[in-house]
């Protein structure tokens, strides 16, 4: 720096030399100088540079973070992570943000097109387009929703650039409109079932639990997902008055478990045997979650449509299984049987054997056993590994194999249909949420 001042030093000596022998003969000679001195006094200035393109991604990037970023009482739920385009449409009036700058007021009918555009996005949107790393889209009043992907959404709407080139589409919006919009999608109560309302309440406290739970993650764009890796979503305008009335009469109320959030788990029915979570998930679980019978003398859950099924399998569509699985080698041709070789307390499936006629056995664990299997009705996966098996061989080949089976889900925590079933009793969500997590307590979020 100290070289680049003293050549500043020099040109102003020289202009003042030549200001002192002024005269209109010189004028063009001392402008000429004036002017290097103050190309020179730009070029190795101290003052900051201006901004690459990369400091200014570099900032849209922080400031988009800043949109995005979790409110006090608000979850920011995932609806899609595309690389593809996102349209939707507004139902309502919004504040169209890009980057923390207003650039547009958005009204009923108006259309949206995000896409990647580089490293940002680029949106087309009433014959405008704009250029940016997030957008966020405010309603002005509690009506106005976003139609997209065929539902509403209520709440704030965001498009983000995420760092693995995508577009990500995030509802930001109150727990409790949360809420309304994960009980019909998971635990369905018809509106003239009132008598089920113990069990709604049960579950609210459940399903803001595992919310919440999420949410202490602090992950940067999103806390949860809409779909059955967290907790299913529907969007605005689903639910039920029961629903309304179970969500408020929950209000900020949580499990709890030695002053902590509890870890939660829910299934539709258990079967008549909860599950040790040990025996179905990895890690530790806290002994509020235990293997024991769902009901003393009758299941609470047999009022399941799904308490008892079957599900029954050719030799042809096992080997069909099997190699959809890439189970299957050449060797193993035709299977000679099949078994339950370990079972758990509980009657669950802890390992499935299937032998061949000279070929090394198949092994199949708990964790896979119902994946393994595709149902019949659905395509989906087992309903649940307690099932005993029946079987037709003849001449020392398997014919036939038939599962029978109880409820449905992995049978950890809380039994909805047993729930309901208490419910019905007469039982209130305080007794209902104590018998399947004894030991824990109804805390408040903070």
């Amino acid at each position: 720096m100290g070289k680049y001042k003293s050549n500043v030093q020099i040109v102003f000596v020289l202009t003042f030399s030549s200001f002192q022998k002024f005269s209109f003969s010189n004028l063009k000679h001392l402008l000429y100088i004036s002017a290097i001195c103050f190309l020179i006094f730009d070029l190795y200035s101290c003052t900051a540079a201006k901004r690459n393109i990369a400091e200014t991604k570099s900032e849209s990037l922080k400031l988009g973070y800043k949109i995005v970023a979790n409110e006090p009482d608000k979850i920011r739920v995932l609806l899609s992570e595309e690389q593809k385009l996102v349209a939707l449409s507004v139902q309502g009036k919004y504040n169209f943000i890009s980057d923390n700058e207003v650039v547009g007021k958005l009204k009923k009918g108006d259309k949206l097109n995000f896409q990647i555009n580089g490293g940002g996005i680029n949106v087309k949107f009433n014959s405008q387009e704009v250029d940016g790393i997030t957008f966020l889209l405010q309603p002005a009043d509690l009506e106005s929703v976003i139609n997209f992907s065929g539902k509403k959404y209520s709440g704030d709407f965001l498009v983000v650039y995420s760092d693995n080139n995508k577009l990500l589409a995030i509802n930001r919006l109150p727990m409790d409109d949360y809420l309304l919009g994960v009980l019909p999608a998971e635990m369905a109560v018809k509106f003239n079932q009132p008598e089920r309302l113990e069990a709604l309440k049960a579950f609210s406290v459940c399903a803001r639990t595992f919310a919440e739970m999420k949410k202490a993650k602090g992950n940067t764009y999103f806390d949860i997902t809409d779909d059955v890796r967290d907790q299913v979503f529907l969007g605005s305008g689903s639910f039920t008055a029961l629903d309304k009335k179970a969500v408020t009469e929950t209000f900020h109320e949580v499990l709890k478990f030695k002053e902590k959030l509890a870890e939660v788990f829910y299934h539709s029915a258990c079967g008549g045997m909860l599950e040790d979570p040990a025996n179905v998930f990895s890690g530790k679980v806290d002994d509020y979650l235990v293997s024991k019978k769902d009901g003393d003398e009758n299941p609470n859950c047999e009022i399941s449509p799904t308490f008892y099924w079957k599900e029954s399998y050719t030799q042809a569509e096992l080997l069909k299984l099997l190699k959809a699985k890439n189970l299957l080698s050449k060797k193993q041709r035709v299977i000679k049987d099949i078994e339950i070789s370990d079972a758990f307390t509980s009657g669950r499936v802890k390992e499935l054997r299937i032998s061949f006629d000279n070929a090394e056995d198949v092994i199949v664990k708990a964790n896979e056993v119902r994946n393994f299997f595709t149902r019949k009705d659905t395509k989906g996966i087992l309903r649940s590994s307690l099932f005993t098996i029946s079987k037709e061989v003849a001449k020392g080949e398997l014919k036939k194999v038939t599962l029978s089976g109880k409820g449905s889900g992995h049978g950890v925590g809380l039994c909805q249909w047993g729930a309901m079933n208490l419910s019905s009793k007469g039982k209130s969500y305080n007794e209902i949420l104590d018998f399947y997590f004894h030991g824990c307590t109804i805390g408040k979020t903070e």
